[in-house]
């Protein structure tokens, strides 16, 4: 009987006619809504905080490394501006002295727009700008350069932010909508603050330069890839969903990524003490790029290269074979190590012994992409257009060469060769603990379902129900293993699953006691993990080894001593023989040899090694022996070479002057595969340029009694080592050039002049032809204006005239800068004369004379000037 009294029935009510009531139309529905619909709140949060919490990570990195790139070139500077900041004067806080207000936002522009874009080029972008000169003309140019640091921050923190507050469970296409509203976002913040926060300078008359940003295709592009992926990445667990190839690509990527950025941040701490310590000049810029330094070295350990292209020049490689210096070998070896502890880890990691052959293909391939990132991360590219009255425009890159990722995917096949053949006899023998703590950095690969078979009688497991009609028959025994379970997995060790603090990755059986397969029976093992505690820990999914014998044991001992004898001799011949070739028979040590060939006088030990062209006759040993004033205290600066060619730069002291100069190399050959030769191309010399006139051209030129050369075209020149030398220039028999000092290596040109000597002979002849134009004066009857004469004839004679030259002048010789000789006289002569004047009287008379006479010399002879 219900506990609720009936309900006295109504009586109907007249409502009237039913009016149908209107429906509200239904809510489209479609899949993509449903899957917008499906996504939490909290992955849409995660997937907005990530990026925003990324980029200002990356923000304050960059502020702070460029403050530290101030701080730390203010230091370097010595404080050279110490004190001399005056508040009082005029560029003070008042008066005229208060800044306009467009030098007070050019300035905070500066301020905040720097780490901004910052973390544009660290998306991927270019720093370009433009700007035009008045009538000058105009140009643009761009920088491209990932700073590693920023972008590590901004990744590192929305990898952090994404796995603490995304959901632990959700689907694969809920995954890839968040990442990509993770990209969007980025990409959106990137963009305004870089547009927003761009760079700009004050108005100056004549002059336009447009705001300076990073933002364009590529950092829309990479700041999309940079917060799609790192979402996408941060919990890598959610990709896999039991897909055994996908978990075990990406285990794979997880081992190179990590001996990659241990490499790099291992490499970046010594570069920074070492800059720091022993080149403070480098310090200012390691806050914004020690990380790109670590790349670069990290990428010459792996036998990668480093170069340029473009830019105008030939393009050049350096590698630890030539041109980056011995001590790079050091990171070679800590490459070499790294490689081997990766091959060790990454067979940790798969945790069985059969591998399938596409591992020869993943492990290499994932090791070329990570040669792809650092070649990303380690090259700057350049380009610049400018316009006037001529059009220049360039490109070129300066940083990892191109084919340096192929050499990552060697050292990939090298790792797959550790991990197949190396670690399965070694790593048995480390011990359980050292392998459990490997598997819980490293992870462990995801292993195949082995799909139950239920035997006669046994029941199945929990959730598969029997179809209609289907009998259900027992079970096993308590404690007995199912008959339809392998064998092997009856008796592997899961070493991994056991280890506290281990979490079985996304799709791996688990073992006793936790949550089984679908299809396995619950508290049955599963293949590959899971094993007594109290059991032996094998490698990887098999038997626990056997123990070995004595004599195994020591056979081993003394292979694996015995081969890391060979790695150590090897690395260590590899050492030496780079620090040989570039200290003993690298360029730098022909140039000192050269060098101090020099300052010593002894020119054949320079001449030995020197490739002198065909006008160097100054470079003789006697001539180097006579100069004064040789180089002393020579020090051989920064060595740098390119392929064949080497540029050293030699600073030495000269009359108590700094003085510094520049040689070029070239390696003419390699002897014993390791012995490089190398020839001095550019000399340590100066050209030499003397002067001469006209009447000199032949004459030789002598120094130290050697002859190096004659006057030809009125000039002589040569190269010279730096020194004072004694130059002396002959002559004709009228002409001589004489001695002068000439300086090489000093500030001024190495050039001098000379002037034309007259010789005793000429000072004799001179006189000899003005004494014969006298006598032939005398001995004419009638003499006229254009007889060239020293006298006239009296104006009144009629007819013949008697000269006689009672007393010649004396003279002196002098001559000119171009060769003329001018004779005149110091005391006139006394010439009489007798006529008959137009009256027909005889007249007699004297007069003195002056002389005044230009010569010149032709084919050997003075001759009149005129």
């Amino acid at each position: 009987m219900s506990e609720h009294p009936p309900v006295p029935p109504q009586p109907p009510q007249d409502q009237g006619p039913r009016q149908p009531v209107p429906s509200a139309p239904a809510a489209p529905s479609d899949g993509f809504d449903r899957l917008l619909r499906s996504v939490p709140g909290r992955d849409w949060l995660a997937a907005v905080l990530g990026a925003v919490g990324g980029w200002v990570a990356a923000y304050v990195v960059a502020a702070i490394a460029l403050l530290l790139t101030v701080a730390v070139a203010a230091a370097g500077s010595g404080g050279a501006g110490s004190g001399s900041a005056d508040l009082g004067s005029s560029g003070g806080l008042g008066g005229s002295g208060v800044p306009d207000v467009q030098s007070l936002l050019s300035g905070v522009s500066v301020l905040l727009g720097a780490p901004a874009q910052l973390v544009v080029l660290a998306d991927l972008g270019r720093l370009h700008g433009s700007g035009s000169i008045g009538l000058l003309g105009s140009g643009s140019g761009s920088v491209g350069v990932v700073p590693a640091v920023v972008l590590a921050a901004q990744v590192v923190l929305a990898v952090l932010l994404t796995r603490r507050i995304r959901s632990r469970v959700v689907a694969l296409p809920q995954l890839l909508v968040t990442s990509v509203v993770s990209g969007l976002v980025l990409v959106a913040l990137t963009t305004l603050t870089g547009l927003v926060l761009a760079i700009r300078f004050p108005a100056v008359d004549g002059v336009s330069i447009e705001p300076v940003h990073g933002v364009g295709l590529g950092s829309v592009l990479g700041s999309f890839l940079v917060g799609a992926l790192t979402a996408l990445l941060a919990r890598p667990a959610l990709l896999v969903r039991g897909n055994v190839l996908v978990g075990r690509v990406l285990g794979t990527v997880r081992v190179a990524a990590s001996q990659l950025v241990v490499l790099v941040v291992v490499v970046s701490v010594v570069v920074a003490v070492v800059a720091l310590v022993a080149q403070p000049s480098w310090g200012a810029a390691l806050p914004v790029f020690i990380g790109n330094a670590g790349v670069l070295l990290t990428a010459l350990g792996f036998l990668g290269g480093i170069g340029t292209s473009g830019l105008g020049s030939a393009s050049s490689t350096a590698s630890v074979f030539g041109g980056a210096g011995g001590w790079t070998w050091l990171v070679v070896l800590l490459v070499l190590v790294s490689a081997f502890v990766a091959g060790l880890a990454l067979a940790v990691r798969r945790n069985d012994r059969v591998r399938s052959t596409l591992d020869w293909v993943v492990t290499p391939v994932v090791w070329l992409l990570g040669g792809v990132v650092l070649l990303v991360l380690g090259t700057l590219v350049v380009s610049y257009r400018v316009t006037g009255v001529s059009t220049l425009g360039g490109t070129g890159s300066v940083g990892i060469t191109a084919w340096t990722p192929v050499v990552f995917l060697l050292w990939g096949a090298v790792i797959e060769v550790v991990a197949r053949f190396v670690a399965p006899v070694l790593l048995p023998r480390l011990g359980g603990g050292v392998l459990l703590r490997t598997a819980k950095a490293v992870g462990t690969d995801p292993q195949p379902a082995v799909a139950w078979t239920s035997p006669v009688g046994a029941a199945p497991a929990v959730g598969d129900q029997p179809s209609p009609g289907q009998p259900v028959t027992g079970q096993p025994a308590a404690g007995q293993p199912a008959t339809g379970q392998p064998a092997a997995a009856q008796s592997a060790a899961g070493a991994w699953a056991q280890a506290p603090g281990v979490e079985a990755p996304v799709g791996t059986p688990a073992v006793a006691g936790q949550q089984s397969v679908v299809g396995a029976p619950a508290g049955a093992q599963q293949p590959f993990v899971g094993a007594p505690a109290s059991g032996p820990q094998p490698f990887i999914g098999g038997q626990a080894p056997a123990p070995m014998s004595p004599k195994a044991r020591k056979v081993l001992v003394r292979s694996l001593v015995a081969a890391g004898v060979v790695v150590v001799v090897v690395v260590a011949g590899a050492v030496t023989t780079g620090v040989l070739r570039a200290n003993v028979w690298g360029p730098g040590a022909t140039a000192r040899d050269y060098v101090d060939a020099i300052a010593r006088g002894d020119g054949a030990s320079a001449a030995a090694v020197t490739e002198a062209p065909s006008n160097a006759s100054m470079l003789d040993g006697a001539v180097l022996k006579s100069a004064e004033d040789r180089p002393s205290n020579v020090r051989i600066g920064r060595v740098s070479t390119s392929g064949d060619s080497a540029y050293a730069t030699v600073r030495y002291q000269q009359g108590g002057s700094d003085r510094t100069g520049e040689i070029t190399l070239e390696r003419t050959g390699t002897s014993f595969l390791v012995k490089d030769e190398w020839r001095v191309t550019k000399p340590l010399a100066d050209r030499v340029s003397i002067a001469a006139s006209d009447v000199l051209e032949g004459a030789p030129v002598t120094v130290a009694g050697k002859k190096v050369g004659t006057i030809e075209n009125g000039v002589f020149e040569s190269l010279a080592y730096p020194g004072s030398y004694q130059v002396e220039v002959g002559g004709t028999d009228y002409f001589t050039g004489g001695t002068k000092t000439v300086k090489v290596g000093a500030a001024a040109a190495p050039y001098v002049s000379f002037e034309p000597k007259a010789t005793e002979a000429l000072e004799t002849d001179a006189e000899q032809y003005v004494s014969d134009l006298i006598d032939q004066c005398a001995a004419k009857t009638d003499i006229g204006y254009s007889d060239g004469c020293p006298w006239y004839g009296p104006y009144d004679a009629d007819g013949a005239v008697q000269y006689t030259v009672k007393a010649k002048p004396e003279l002196s010789v002098e001559t000119s800068g171009s060769g003329y000789v001018e004779v005149r006289s110091t005391k006139d002569g006394t010439v009489a004369y007798s006529y008959r004047d137009y009256f027909g009287d005889a007249q007699e008379s004297e007069d003195s004379f002056d002389v005044d006479v230009y010569l010149k010399v032709e084919d050997g002879e003075l001759v009149s000037a005129y």
